[in-house]
């Protein structure tokens, strides 16, 4: 599958209501910049089996074109690309 169209992306734990409320708060602030995909949804699991590895569902994840960002790397060049 082609990612490329689909990127910037950030892939967030949707079943944690904390990173839930963080995803949502991301979303409002891109203003629709981003595509916002839970860890647990079929097209979360299909990156995550491409692109990221096994230990990927303990933090969220922000992919540009670039490469993928995980955990607290990630805020920096999510709140860059926002």
């Amino acid at each position: 599958m082609d990612f490329q169209d689909l990127l910037p992306l950030m892939i967030y734990d949707d079943k944690c209501y904390v990173c839930i409320k963080f995803a949502k708060l991301m979303n409002f602030l891109a203003k629709g910049k981003l595509r916002m995909i839970g860890h647990y949804t079929d097209l979360g699991k299909k990156i995550r089996n491409e692109i990221l590895d096994d230990d990927a569902l303990e933090m969220f994840w922000f992919i540009n074109k670039e490469t993928a960002y995980g955990g607290r790397a990630a805020i920096i060049p999510l709140l860059s690309e926002i």
